[in-house]
């Protein structure tokens, strides 16, 4: 008898073991790699995408097994054990009660302790290492146990949703729960720290959680370095300072850059110019988008697709002009820089041989954070957007060339400053 009871005992860890291992493999398996498994016509795929479409069910059987096996090895196990020893502590000089009685207590914490190690603690860290392999191999005899206890299952789940609904608790499957984007964010971290993403797909993700909270003003090309014409240019005049210049669209001012009259692109500058190049660049206009310097990058681009335009001009509160932004500037913000052969070969960020960088004064706070990859809390706190801004900010506009601005582990030497304006910083970055 003491020998069927051992078996019993064993078999029960065993299937534990099943659903331990069921479970963790059923949360952790990715539907993707399912997907790809069944193009592959691998055995098994497909009943294990109908488990995970359905996988608060199948926890709940798993949950069920685990509770069942769990309750015959605490009535089968702990007896046995105690049985097997109660002869051994018996020959100790004690009572016949009290070796009874320290009997049970060890065969309780003997019983449990196999029962955790080899049931539940061993099957979870092998079906977190294996998941593919687990889910392959548990979903059809986990399938067969769902049939048979199916009454059951439904009993217990609709049981907890009436009493979750008394109690006031929504009760959400593990189907439903969703992540938040700072969860998301920690997961993309914690798996480029694992080898699983790539810094570049990493960046990625962190550019999209990004992109929803930036604004236009934080990426655009601010008024004064808009490059722009006149409405009196003539067309010839034009392509000459286009190509000069190197850009393709381009602002067209009356007066001054509060007053965009709209833009011009250079290849309906070019097929003008074979009709009549003395024409005048004003009457060429295509309407931009305008819109506050405020709006987020998510809005503007949506306005921009939906109305065809590839510029947007920014306005303040007061109607003047902030900048512009293109297309491709919040593009960039998705996918980085992105590098044509109309784009100027200097960069923003420039290292020199003596390990100091020479910034533009346009890059913005964020871009700043990005390329040495860091954070500074001054940063978060301040209303500019460019580096140039935020110094002169620091500064209480009291600015002159070759002033020194420690800021974090950076030092800023100011280049130039000419009508309220820096071009350029000399950077230093100290040792952490």
């Amino acid at each position: 008898m003491l020998a069927i009871n051992f078996f019993i005992l064993f078999l029960m860890i065993a299937i534990t073991a099943f659903f331990v291992a069921s479970e963790f493999a059923l949360v952790k398996i990715r539907m993707s790699r399912l997907e790809q498994l069944k193009k592959e016509n691998v055995k098994n795929a497909e009943l294990a995408i109908h488990v995970t479409h359905h996988l608060d069910a199948y926890l709940s059987a798993s949950q069920l097994g685990i509770t069942l096996t769990g309750l015959i090895i605490g009535w089968v196990g702990e007896g046995s054990v105690a049985t097997l020893l109660h002869p051994l502590i018996g020959n100790l000089p004690v009572s016949a009660a009290l070796s009874r009685t320290v009997s049970v207590i060890l065969g309780f914490a003997i019983v449990t302790y196999v029962d955790v190690v080899v049931g539940e603690l061993l099957p979870k860290s092998y079906s977190i290492a294996q998941t593919e392999k687990v889910v392959l191999a548990i979903v059809k005899p986990l399938h067969y146990f769902y049939k048979v206890m199916y009454p059951f299952i439904w009993l217990l789940n609709h049981s907890a949703a009436k009493l979750g609904k008394i109690l006031g608790i929504k009760l959400v499957s593990e189907g439903e729960e969703t992540l938040t984007q700072e969860e998301l964010l920690y997961v993309a971290v914690d798996s480029y720290k694992k080898g699983e993403l790539t810094k570049e797909e990493y960046h990625y993700m962190e550019n999209v959680f990004e992109f929803d909270d930036t604004l236009a003003k934080e990426i655009q090309v601010d008024r004064t370095s808009m490059e722009v014409f006149e409405a009196d240019e003539t067309v010839a005049q034009a392509i000459q300072h286009s190509l000069k210049r190197g850009h393709t669209r381009y602002p067209v001012i009356e007066e001054s850059k509060d007053n965009v009259l709209g833009y011009v692109t250079l290849p309906a500058l070019i097929k003008e110019s074979f009709i009549n190049d003395q024409r005048k660049v004003g009457e060429l206009v295509e309407e931009p988008i305008i819109a506050l310097a405020t709006i987020p990058i998510k809005s503007l681009l949506t306005m921009m697709r939906k109305e065809g335009k590839h510029i947007a001009i920014l306005k303040d509160e007061y109607g003047g002009t902030t900048g512009m932004v293109t297309i491709e500037d919040i593009l960039e913000e998705l996918v980085g820089d992105i590098r044509d052969e109309t784009d100027l070969e200097n960069a923003l960020i420039a290292k020199e041989a003596d390990n100091s960088y020479i910034v533009s004064g346009k890059i913005t706070l964020d871009d700043f954070e990005r390329y040495f990859n860091v954070k500074i809390p001054l940063f978060e706190n301040s209303e500019m957007s460019t580096i140039a801004g935020f110094i002169v900010e620091q500064k209480n506009n009291q600015i002159v060339v070759g002033d020194q601005i420690k800021i974090d582990r950076f030092t800023f030497e100011v280049m130039d400053y000419e009508h309220a304006h820096i071009d350029y910083f000399k950077v230093i970055k100290s040792a952490e």
